[in-house]
C-alpha cells in the first residue's frame, strides 16, 4: 500500500507530518487514523492540492519534502513615533499599536491527485465530501381570511423590544481560541459558521416563545 502523508496546520502540532494508517467510524463520524495512535475527524482535513482551509486543521500532502510552509507576520502593528518639542524634550506624537501576530500558510507545490479521496481510502467508505442539495424553502401557510390575521393587520403597530433566548450547540471554547490564534479572521469565521448552521425554523421558534412571554408578562402586570 502506498504511504499517504498528512500535515497538521493548526494547534500545538502545527507543521508535524504523520503517516496514514487506517480509517475508522464512530457513529456518523469518520476518523482518519495515523501511525502512532493519533487520529482526526475527516471533516477537519483538507484534500490533496486543496487551498481552501476553511474549518480545516490538517491537510494531505504528497511527500514530507513538499509540505505547507508557515510564515508569521504582524497585522496592524504600528511603531510609536517620537519628536522633539520646543523645550527639547522627546515626546510621543503618535501612539503605537501592538497589532496581532498571524500565520500565513504557503501551500505546497501541486501534485497529481490520488486515485481516491478521503472518504474513499481503500474504497471502504462513501464520499463524505458530497454536498447535499439545499432544502426547499418553506411555503407560506398564512390564511389571510383568518379573523385573527385580519385583526392584526388593522391594529396599530408599536415598536417593542423583545428579549430572545436560544439554545445553540456550540463547539468548546478552546477550539474558538485555536481558530482565533491560528487563522486570519479565525474568530469571525468561527462565529459565522455557527450562525450559518442555524435554520430559519430554529430562529422563528425562539422568536415565537419570546413574543408569547412578552404578551403573557404584559397580561400578568395588568392583572396585578
Amino acid at each position: 500500500m502506498e504511504q499517504r502523508y498528512f500535515q497538521w496546520l493548526a494547534g500545538e502540532n502545527r507543521g508535524q507530518i504523520v503517516i496514514f494508517d487506517h480509517i475508522e467510524s464512530d457513529g456518523e463520524m469518520v476518523f482518519i487514523c495515523f501511525k502512532g495512535d493519533s487520529r482526526i475527524n475527516e471533516a477537519l482535513v483538507a484534500q490533496l492540492n486543496s487551498k481552501d482551509l476553511t474549518g480545516k486543521m490538517m491537510a494531505e500532502i504528497d511527500h514530507p519534502n513538499n509540505g505547507w510552509q508557515f510564515k508569521e507576520e504582524w497585522i496592524g502593528r504600528i511603531e510609536e513615533r517620537y519628536e522633539i518639542n520646543a523645550d527639547g524634550e522627546r515626546v510621543c506624537v503618535e501612539p503605537g499599536n501592538p497589532g496581532r501576530k498571524a500565520v500565513k500558510l504557503i501551500p505546497p507545490r501541486p501534485t497529481p491527485p490520488r486515485s481516491s479521496s478521503f472518504g474513499q481510502i481503500a474504497n471502504t467508505l462513501p464520499d463524505f465530501q458530497h454536498t447535499p442539495p439545499p432544502p426547499e424553502a418553506p411555503k407560506n401557510t398564512i390564511d389571510k381570511s383568518d379573523p385573527v390575521y385580519i385583526l392584526m393587520t388593522k391594529a396599530k403597530k408599536v415598536d417593542s423590544e423583545i428579549t430572545m433566548g436560544m439554545v445553540v450547540a456550540l463547539p468548546p471554547k478552546n477550539l474558538y481560541e485555536l481558530a482565533k490564534d491560528s487563522f486570519d479572521e479565525g474568530d469571525e469565521k468561527f462565529i459565522q459558521y455557527i450562525v450559518d448552521e442555524l435554520t430559519v425554523e430554529e430562529i422563528k421558534d425562539a422568536l415565537k416563545l419570546a413574543i408569547r412571554e412578552m404578551y403573557e408578562g404584559i397580561q400578568d402586570e395588568m392583572n396585578i
